[in-house]
């Protein structure tokens, strides 16, 4: 069975990308080599609604994990395709 994420592009669904990204600048690594730090924050900040500064990356971490539990679950998230 696979799964298939529906609609990737709501805000929601970003927070989980935004946010493991922003976890490995955290440890100092680069996950694309087109994703700086800043491009991250703004994203973030995007999201949330929130401008972040550069040393803000905790909690731009904690916001996308809100915005996570507040508005995901498996139901709404991933669809069945046979």
């Amino acid at each position: 069975m696979a799964y298939v994420i529906q609609n990737p592009g709501r805000p929601e669904v970003q927070a989980i990308f935004v946010k493991a990204a922003l976890k490995m600048v955290r440890i100092g690594l680069k996950p694309a080599r087109h994703l700086t730090k800043t491009k991250l924050m703004a994203k973030a900040g995007e999201i949330s609604g929130v401008k972040y500064k550069r040393n803000e990356i905790d909690k731009a971490i904690e916001d996308m994990d809100a915005i996570i539990k507040a508005n995901i679950n498996a139901e709404t998230l991933l669809s069945d395709r046979p």
